[in-house]
């Protein structure tokens, strides 16, 4: 599917879709026993109202790998404040193995954009189970798509929570109007949603449960590639930035500075450096910097699942990463992160932990991919990724964790002892 097509589609028409349906919720709210709010009120909860106790739940968020993983904390301080709450969550097909793995969840499933007849046939078998499971909340965690709001109203639950998020008239749909701000970590954002429910306080720590088959996986690529299981310093990189919606890779670190950065790795300090990606764009980016580099580096492009990666990253000693899933992935498994941002901002979306390396230039025309313009961006000159030079990345990350004197070099060395051990 021309996903920039899809979201044009979502925004208007789907406005017009969300319209008629509150227009009928407004109209028949007798027969709902409750009040329905007017079109842009607000809902704050009523003093000393008590808490949501939810049963069944339905949560949503589509596109973004790295945005299920920064849900998985979220959804366990759901289950800690809920004990036997039934936490269904339907999404992409990419998201569905880790969202099972993570433990968070009863059941995932998916509504699969491949193309138009994928979608329609996944869509209308995805709203059935939907209406079969008899949700008693929704937790919308969507930030401006419509479909989701449609897919809450069409749910029949009694309590639907999404964000009000300005300029893009979707709010309206929700019995719980969340008032989505940027001045915090996406992941705290999402805890907002929770909030009706009576979970408060800091998010608890979560690591994804890996299987022994996919540990030995990364252990036997590593060994078959010549690294020994001693090795210091394992480097995972990773090139790619997912789906790109623009005319140019706005998040993309040059592959000649990545390429320009192992290098520098292996002949500094001795790294043994692993390209990881998938699909074929990301193939073809491992292949342009394996041909930019003078020393050999790994290449492990489609070659692992979401939770064999998981695997292999908590093999490295640190992962360098754009804004992408992977830095999510190896912040979820306590694997440090060099990333590169540009035209997202890492106070959003940044890793989480004290132990990351974080680039970002902080221009004035930053960040021009946010969630109140669709993340939508005309830009042609990603000058805020092309001004990141591999000497400065190579300067932090010797001072972090390579140099004989690194803040945090025996740290790392020890802990990637105690992955392998596990």
């Amino acid at each position: 599917m021309d996903l920039n097509l899809a979201r044009y589609i979502d925004k208007w028409v789907g406005l017009v879709i969300c319209l008629v349906l509150f227009a009928w919720e407004r109209a028949t709210r007798r027969w709902h026993g409750r009040a329905i709010q007017a079109l842009s009120s607000t809902t704050p909860p009523a003093l000393g109202e008590p808490p949501i106790e939810p049963r069944r739940v339905l949560c949503m968020k589509f596109y973004g790998l790295g945005n299920a993983i920064m849900l998985i904390p979220v959804l366990e301080a759901v289950r800690r404040r809920w004990p036997g709450v039934e936490i269904d969550f339907l999404t992409m097909p990419g998201n569905v193995a880790l969202l099972e793995r993570s433990g968070v969840v009863t059941a995932a499933y998916a509504v699969d954009t491949t193309n138009l007849a994928r979608f329609l046939s996944t869509f209308w078998a995805a709203l059935r189970k939907v209406r079969a499971r008899r949700y008693d909340t929704v937790l919308d965690f969507e930030q401006f798509v419509k479909i989701s709001s449609i897919i809450a109203f069409l749910s029949g639950a009694r309590e639907r929570i999404g964000f009000n998020t300005d300029g893009q008239r979707r709010g309206f749909m929700y019995t719980r109007r969340v008032v989505y701000t940027d001045s915090d970590h996406m992941s705290a954002i999402f805890a907002r949603l929770t909030r009706p429910l009576g979970v408060t306080g800091p998010l608890p720590e979560c690591r994804l449960p890996l299987a022994d088959a996919e540990r030995r996986k990364a252990r036997d690529f590593l060994a078959q590639a010549g690294v020994a299981p001693d090795h210091f310093p394992i480097v995972a990189i990773h090139l790619g930035i997912g789906m790109n919606f623009y005319r140019v890779p706005l998040k993309r670190w040059a592959p000649a500075n990545f390429a320009a950065l192992a290098d520098a790795l292996a002949e500094r300090h001795g790294a043994a450096v692993v390209f990881t990606g998938q699909g074929a764009e990301e193939r073809e980016l491992i292949a342009e910097a394996r041909r930019h580099m003078r020393r050999p580096a790994i290449d492990a492009g489609d070659r692992f699942s979401v939770t064999e990666l998981a695997a292999l990253v908590d093999h490295c000693h640190f992962v360098v990463a754009n804004d992408t899933s992977v830095m999510h992935l190896a912040a979820l498994m306590g694997t440090p992160v060099v990333a590169i941002f540009g035209p997202t901002a890492p106070l959003h979306y940044g890793p989480r932990g004290d132990r990351n390396l974080v680039f970002y230039r902080d221009l004035y025309c930053s960040p021009c991919l946010t969630n109140y313009n669709l993340k939508v961006s005309r830009c042609l000159d990603n000058v805020c990724m092309r001004g990141i030079t591999p000497d400065a990345v190579l300067e932090a990350i010797t001072g972090q964790y390579l140099g004989e004197r690194a803040t945090h070099r025996e740290w790392l060395a020890g802990r990637a002892r105690g992955a392998r051990a596990a």
